[in-house]
C-alpha cells in the first residue's frame, strides 16, 4: 500500500515520455507544404522561420472607385484633401451613405474603415438636414458663418463612435473633430 506521503508526490509528478509525440516535434499534418515563390525559410535553433511574401490584390478591370465629386456635395467639407474613395470604401459607399442597412466591415488596418464610419456618419446628417439645406448653403458665401450653418437640426441626433483603445478614441476624435467641424457637430470622448 502506498503511504500518504506517496500519494501527495505522485500527484504532482509528470511522466514525460507518455506526453510525447510518436512521430517526435516536427509532426505536420500535411506530408508536402508548397510555399508560393519568393518564399523563403530560415533554421533558427528550436525552430523554423518561414516568410511569404503578401499578396498583392489586382483589381478588377470593371471596378471603379468612387470620385468624392461623386459624392452629394454637401458632403464634400468631410473629405477634404481627398479626390476618391479607396476600394473598399468605393464597394461600400452606396450601402452607408445612402442606406440605413446595419454593417460589419472587417479589414484589415489602413484600409479606411475610418471613411466607411464618416459615410454612415453623413448618412444620419443625411437624415437630418432641413428642408431647404442646399439653398441655404449657397445663399451664404459671405465666409462668417459655416455654409451648413442652420442646415442640420443638431439637437435631433447623437452619433456614438466605438472604438476599443483609449489611443484610438483620441485619434478618431482629433480626426471627425477636423472633418465634421463645418457641419457645427462637436465631438466628444467618453471613456473608461
Amino acid at each position: 500500500d502506498a503511504s500518504p506521503s506517496d500519494a501527495k508526490r505522485s500527484a504532482h509528478e509528470l511522466d514525460f515520455d507518455s506526453l510525447a509525440f510518436r512521430e517526435g516535434s516536427h509532426t505536420m499534418t500535411n506530408k508536402k507544404c508548397e510555399l508560393p515563390d519568393q518564399s523563403w525559410r530560415a533554421m533558427k535553433p528550436g525552430y523554423e522561420e518561414v516568410h511569404v511574401p503578401a499578396v498583392r490584390s489586382v483589381a478588377p478591370p470593371d471596378e471603379k472607385l468612387v470620385p468624392i465629386a461623386d459624392l452629394p456635395e454637401w458632403t464634400h467639407d468631410a473629405f477634404k484633401g481627398m479626390t476618391m474613395l479607396n476600394r473598399v470604401q468605393s464597394k461600400m459607399a452606396d450601402v452607408a451613405l445612402r442606406s440605413s442597412e446595419n454593417v460589419l466591415l472587417c479589414a484589415p488596418t489602413g484600409a479606411g474603415k475610418t471613411n466607411v464610419a464618416m459615410l454612415s456618419i453623413l448618412n444620419i446628417l443625411a437624415q437630418y438636414r432641413k428642408e431647404r439645406a442646399d439653398e441655404m448653403m449657397n445663399e451664404d458665401e459671405s465666409g462668417k458663418l459655416s455654409k451648413h450653418e442652420g442646415t442640420l437640426d443638431l439637437s435631433a441626433f447623437k452619433i456614438v463612435y466605438v472604438a476599443p483603445m483609449k489611443a484610438l478614441v483620441q485619434e478618431v476624435v482629433k480626426n471627425f473633430s477636423k472633418r465634421l467641424g463645418p457641419y457645427g457637430i462637436q465631438v466628444r470622448e467618453l471613456s473608461g
